[in-house]
């Protein structure tokens, strides 16, 4: 291409694109470079404002570009803005056009949670360190009725703002769907309540359960820090409901305690939030991968999703896992997630499982943390929600299902 000297629009331009006219005069401007500067400007005169909401956001949530000085944020500014720490940084890179937005690619220095502690210590420990504080309301509901409140894909830790599709998401969004859920669930009468979380209780324990799940998080939502906070907040919304009777955990693919999901199949962190709150006086079961829980003639399997059983038919769940005579509820989580692993022309064909038919029903449950940068690009977004199941006078089941 030949060389041409640099005019005034032409700088203008450069800078538009991120490209320092000092360094790159060789290039000349060509058409392309021209109609991606339009593109901006008649973006920019759209939408102007900086402030981020659901409604207003800036277009790519990792942009090094602050729209308010007009300027490029230096490696320390960008850690700040999307906290980040900055004094682990290992090496980093500046990205004029990634993405069409300035960025930068970042090392960290080995920040892994040691992985060669012993869950049964630790709950040791934590047996001398709680003591029991919960309180059970009791109240008379003049009423025989049972409820199940279902909570899936909690994520806490997890902290998603700035995208195009998919809603803001950090641990006081998640706090205010649990305690909405929690006054829905009380103001509906019921003698005994149960409360089924299926999966995917926090968003990382060693911050690397996938590459770049920085992006993503809260960087101080680690190891101790996550598990101490996110049984805090669990308990908090818990011990407003009225009645509680039992409480059922999954473990899910977020809640192990390794990098490596070959290391824990067994959702480590699901694991010791359960204990967590029975010490604190919740009567709690937990299990990897699936509970049966009976309430009022409804069986409710509780799957997370992730395991290789999810892929088994409905009938082949009630056979194995399921009250026999008796109507089974199945339900499962994971869906975001799942929709991550599949390639361009597997997820044209992806169909939520769905079944409804004489006596079992199998339903995929809206999650609180409804995705992030990578599931978006994917095309991919959803509602945040929780699911109250109880008995009819029929003895079939009747279903709450709302959207927050």
């Amino acid at each position: 291409m030949r060389n041409k000297r640099l005019t005034i629009t032409d700088a203008e331009i450069l800078k538009k694109l991120y490209i320092e006219p000092n360094k790159y005069h060789r290039y000349a401007l060509d058409d392309r470079k021209i109609k991606e500067y339009n593109k901006l400007t008649q973006s920019e005169e759209v939408n102007n404002d900086s402030i981020t909401s659901d409604n207003n956001y800036e277009p790519f949530f990792l942009s090094a570009w602050c729209p308010i000085t007009n300027k490029i944020l230096s490696i320390e500014e960008f850690c700040k803005k999307y906290n980040q720490p900055f004094e682990n940084i290992r090496s980093h890179k500046f990205l004029p056009h990634h993405y069409k937005e300035p960025s930068y690619n970042i090392v960290y220095n080995d920040q892994e949670v040691n992985n060669d502690f012993n869950v049964e210590e630790l709950k040791q420990t934590l047996a001398e360190e709680l003591k029991k504080t919960h309180k059970p309301l009791q109240l008379d509901e003049k009423t025989n009725t049972e409820g199940v409140l279902k909570w899936a894909d909690l994520h806490f830790g997890a902290m998603i703002e700035g995208l195009v599709k998919t809603r803001n998401f950090n641990t006081q969004i998640l706090k205010d769907g649990l305690l909405t859920s929690v006054e829905d669930f009380n103001n509906l009468k019921f003698a005994k309540r149960h409360v089924h979380i299926q999966g995917d209780l926090i968003e990382s324990f060693t911050g690397l359960n996938h590459i770049n799940s920085w992006h993503s998080m809260d960087s101080k939502m680690i190891g101790a820090t996550v598990i101490k906070l996110c049984t805090k907040l669990l308990h908090e919304a818990l011990s407003k409901i009225n009645n509680l009777y039992t409480v059922k955990i999954i473990g899910g693919n977020h809640d192990r305690i390794s990098k490596d999901n070959k290391e824990d199949v067994k959702g480590g962190a699901a694991e010791i939030i359960a204990y967590c709150l029975e010490l604190l006086g919740y009567n709690v079961e937990f299990h990897p991968y699936v509970i049966s829980h009976e309430v009022q003639g409804i069986n409710h399997i509780i799957l997370h999703g992730d395991k290789v059983v999810s892929s088994k038919t409905s009938e082949e769940l009630v056979s194995l896992y399921g009250a026999h005579g008796k109507y089974n509820f199945i339900t499962e989580a994971h869906l975001h997630k799942a929709m991550e692993k599949l390639t361009a022309k597997q997820r044209s064909k992806y169909q939520v499982i769905q079944d409804d038919k004489l006596m079992l029903r199998r339903l995929t449950l809206k999650p609180f943390f409804t995705g992030n940068y990578y599931s978006e690009t994917l095309g991919y977004n959803a509602n945040a929600g929780y699911s109250i199941i109880w008995q009819n006078d029929k003895g079939l089941p009747k279903m709450l299902d709302n959207t927050i």
